[in-house]
């Protein structure tokens, strides 16, 4: 390989030149989006409603980089759907020599960190405006042309890869939204617990709570308010039990809207607003200074306490978002953009706050929001009383939340795995290219020798392994066929002792034992899946965090081939694991035996595994196409794999 660091003046050449913009005539105006996502139409518009009539004209190809926000990747191509789209002096375009380098490979390298790391900020503000000068500075890496196009063709399938696995991660997160929701929908309808030793009934509650104020109302404690009307059929969308009745939130709670604030730079952190309000929790982090004489000067009963429940009441995207107070927003005060709910006679907020924020919460609030004179949607305290809610007996409402939260918690590890997938999804492209355009000392093709490994870096190769597939279908079945695949294709001796197995080639011993590592190096929690029994889920622990850095550590050589392999078997489900696996095992027992290799033999074989393997009868010859087409031939490397003994 012929590689070299050049300029891109070397390769680039700006192109300098105005028009003077025509009011009759329409134009094309583009605009490049941030984080190297392109060149888009802006809108098309005509020249009288373009105010600087000096404009820049742009060529299909040319690479066009933002003045103002190169450092937050703000550069691209015009594509060809926007040849002779203006922009304004704010850009800068170039035209490349495509004699020295390929448009389409520099198009790769822009996808990359390379360029965004080399621009500066300048000065105290981290002002990081660019001037042409500066882009024709920035360096990239040039390989010949014929390696440029196998750059190209890594960072198209990569993508292409990178593309199905986001997919099926953002749908897999919709899954688990679905979920929330099917377990807060059986809450409310009373089937998440079932109620045991009914001794008080949610009818009995209520009757005890409007006891309760009555004498508080009569002792001159409580402020005597307009009756709320009952709640009609029409009102009521689904079943509760017969011991559970339906009740308005503004029988059983007492419901504040806050004060306007006076605002103060030099005054005391304890102004909450609508940011601070998350789902189900509080974030003071968004807080705001009041002049501390007006907060001194406010009622102790109107500041929160903790678990009082807050409801944003106004705010497109926020009205209805509500989250319990905690130990750090005590004694804080609220804005009128916000309602204070604080239920009577030990009803749970959380509860409350579960309901809410559930969809059925969510579209009652959609319902009966009003508008106040300002023109701006306003839930307010009227509305969110004649709020209709299911209303369990004390102990039940207990045994809910408690049920609730550990089943939140189980979604909340599936989400946080889904989201480490994104992010090791979106970094690995990054990876594999950068990889790819290290030029490469003494030059020679990536050939692996076989390479021994003990513990712990099994363990780190196997977490990385996780690390790349974990998505919500991913379990132990994949894990082990990746593990078995990765050691046989990428010569990384385990020192296993595979076996053959229903499922595929399994070495028991292997997995438990890096099953045992995962725990005690803090990688993941191996965790017994609720719904199957059969199944196990890889939940990421603190280390986990440190396993890309290790992988890279220790396999630096590797690193390219493994990850090309692992990426080919990520949108895979386990089954189809399953069966590449298996077929990748008996046609390497054919080639370590020096045995006649047909398809009808590798067939034949596959079928003899295990008369499970029958189920696979009409898609065997499809991925054994798919293993050649992507070039996945054993080569005798590694152990004959037998039945056990």
């Amino acid at each position: 390989m012929n590689w070299k660091t050049v300029k891109l003046d070397e390769v680039l050449k700006h192109r300098k030149g105005f028009i003077t913009i025509d009011d009759k005539q329409e134009y094309k105006l583009c605009r490049v989006q941030l984080h190297r996502r392109g060149v888009l139409l802006r809108n098309i518009v005509f020249g009288k409603d373009i105010k600087t009539k000096k404009q820049q004209v742009c060529k299909a190809g040319d690479f066009l980089v933002a003045e103002m926000d190169a450092k937050l990747g703000g550069y691209g191509f015009v594509p060809k759907e926007l040849d002779k789209a203006i922009v304004s002096s704010h850009y800068f375009l170039f035209e490349l020599d495509k004699e020295k380098i390929r448009p389409r490979y520099l198009e790769v390298i822009s996808q990359l960190l390379i360029l965004q790391d080399q621009i500066k900020a300048v000065g105290s503000t981290n002002y990081s405006a660019i001037r042409p000068r500066n882009v024709l500075n920035w360096e990239i890496p040039i390989p010949s042309i014929e390696e440029q196009i196998e750059i190209e063709k890594l960072f198209d399938d990569t993508k292409s890869n990178g593309d199905l696995l986001k997919n099926e991660l953002d749908h897999q997160l919709n899954l688990i939204k679905e979920l929330r929701e099917a377990f807060l929908r059986e809450a409310m309808q009373g089937k998440l617990v079932k109620s045991m030793d009914i001794k008080e009934t949610g009818q009995h509650l209520l009757t005890k709570i409007l006891v309760e104020k009555a004498k508080l109302i009569a002792e001159k404690k409580l402020k005597k308010e307009k009756e709320l009307p009952p709640i009609t059929n029409e009102e009521i969308s689904f079943e509760i039990p017969e011991h559970w009745a339906w009740c308005r939130l503004g029988v059983i709670a007492e419901i504040k809207r806050g004060k306007s604030p006076k605002y103060s730079e030099k005054g005391v952190l304890k102004m909450l607003n609508q940011k601070c309000v998350r789902w189900f929790t509080i974030n003071v982090e968004h807080s705001k200074a009041v002049d501390e004489v007006w907060y001194n000067s406010i009622d102790n009963e109107l500041k929160i306490k903790i678990n009082d429940l807050l409801v944003n009441s106004t705010g497109d995207g926020t009205i209805g978002r509500s989250g319990l107070a905690d130990i750090y927003c005590d004694s804080f005060m609220f804005d009128s953009h916000i309602l204070r709910v604080r239920s009577s006679m030990g009803i749970q907020q959380k509860l409350l706050c579960y309901i809410i924020n559930s969809d059925y919460g969510q579209s009652l609030i959609e319902s009966i929001k009003g508008a106040t004179s300002t023109k701006q949607t306003e839930l307010g305290v009227n509305n969110l009383s004649n709020f209709p809610i299911p209303l369990p007996p004390l102990q039940e409402q207990e045994q809910i939340v408690a049920k609730l939260d550990e089943l939140m918690s189980f979604c909340d590890g599936l989400e946080q795995s889904i989201n480490e997938s994104q992010y090791y999804n979106e970094m690995l492209l990054q990876q594999v290219l950068r990889e790819a355009l290290k030029p490469k000392k003494n030059t020679k093709i990536i050939n692996i020798e076989t390479r021994k490994i003990e513990n712990p870096l099994k363990t780190i190769l196997a977490g990385h392994i996780i690390n790349l597939n974990n998505t919500t279908d991913f379990g132990r079945v994949k894990f082990q066929k990746l593990l078995f695949l990765t050691e046989y294709i990428c010569k990384i001796d385990f020192d296993s002792n595979y076996i053959k197995k229903v499922a595929g080639p399994y070495d028991d011993v292997l997995i438990k034992n890096i099953e045992s590592d995962f725990n005690r190096m803090r990688f993941f929690n191996v965790v017994q899946d609720k719904t199957d029994n059969k199944r196990v889920r890889y939940t990421a622990l603190a280390g986990a965090k440190e396993l890309e850095s290790l992988f890279l550590e220790n396999f630096a050589d590797e690193s390219l081939k493994i990850n090309n392999i692992l990426l080919k078997f990520r949108p895979l489900s386990w089954g189809e694991c399953e069966l590449i696996a298996t077929l990748y095992a008996v046609w390497n027992n054919r080639i370590i035996k020096n045995e006649l290799i047909t398809d009808e033999l590798l067939y034949s074989d596959f079928m003899a595994w295990d008369k499970q393997k029958s189920k696979y009868h009409s898609v065997f010859h499809k991925w054994l196409f798919w293993m050649k087409d992507e070039r996945i031939i054993p080569d005798g490397w590694g152990k004959y794999i037998d039945k056990p003994k």
